[in-house]
């Protein structure tokens, strides 16, 4: 993901999500979570802005939750920062 999010290979990656009904990101840093949000919600240059939904459960999910168009926080073990960030929420 790294590499993805490099401006000299995101044209490639934003190519890539094109082609995707969905892009779901796992395992990543807070940070790359809200990049990715971030670049695909723009269109990164190369394609149309798209309608981005950010789903999380805790404080490190924040920055996607914001970023997205649409944020929903699922509260849960992870405490409400996901649910305070949120557009909407549930239990």
């Amino acid at each position: 993901l790294v590499h993805a999010l490099d401006p000299k290979l995101s044209d490639l990656f934003m190519h890539l999500t094109d082609a995707c009904t969905a892009v779901i990101c796992c395992r990543v840093s807070p940070l790359q979570k809200a990049q990715v949000t971030r670049l695909v919600r723009s269109g990164g240059g190369v394609l149309p802005p798209r309608i981005c939904l950010g789903i999380g459960d805790g404080a490190n999910d924040v920055g996607m939750i914001r970023e997205a168009h649409i944020g929903v926080g699922i509260s849960g073990f992870e405490g409400r920062q996901a649910v305070l960030a949120s557009d909407f929420a549930t239990a």
